[in-house]
């Protein structure tokens, strides 16, 4: 028996078609596939992001630690301005 060799499109097709609430026997009839064949590419497409989400995250991430960096130094400022304010406040009196 030949082996069937379905694209990437395809196969995410027949996914969703799972996804969408088919029965499997149905769907692995329909395309010639075994069930297990189905839910194993099933758990690839969950578990695989596509590189533009993947580089996307990363970018994210960067500038979440950047924007957190940033919070802390000008926390550390308005903490050091207000201690000098409060200084020359009950300095002066």
């Amino acid at each position: 028996m030949s082996k069937l060799r379905f694209s990437r499109d395809q196969v995410k097709a027949i996914v969703l078609e799972l996804n969408a609430g088919q029965m499997p026997r149905q769907v692995s009839r329909r395309y010639g596939v075994s069930v297990s064949t189905l839910y194993r590419w099933r758990a690839k497409f969950i578990t695989e992001q596509p590189f533009d989400d993947k580089e996307r995250l990363r970018s994210l991430e960067g500038e979440h630690r950047r924007l957190k960096q940033q919070l802390a130094e000008l926390t550390l400022d308005y903490a050091t301005l207000r201690a000098a304010l409060i200084r020359d406040v009950r300095g002066d009196c």
